[in-house]
């Protein structure tokens, strides 16, 4: 496969390529569509969107993850 990127996004892969943070584009654009993959794939559930309309209703008592971990 061969794709032709913007001059902006080739030099940002060229530039992490360089600064030796991948080994070659093709790594940098792998991780990159792996990535978006991952965020395509989560999904709103029933129970995910019934868990924030319960946090959305009572948003004046809500804590923050490290305080409920903590409990």
């Amino acid at each position: 496969m061969s794709i032709e990127l913007p001059r902006p996004l080739e030099e940002y892969v060229a530039d992490l390529v360089r600064s030796g943070e991948y080994t070659t584009a093709e790594d940098v654009l792998a991780e990159a569509l792996q990535e978006h993959q991952a965020r395509r794939q989560v999904r709103m559930t029933p129970e995910l969107e019934r868990l924030l309309d319960e946090g959305l209703e009572d948003i004046e008592n809500a804590r923050l993850s490290d305080e409920l971990r903590r409990s």
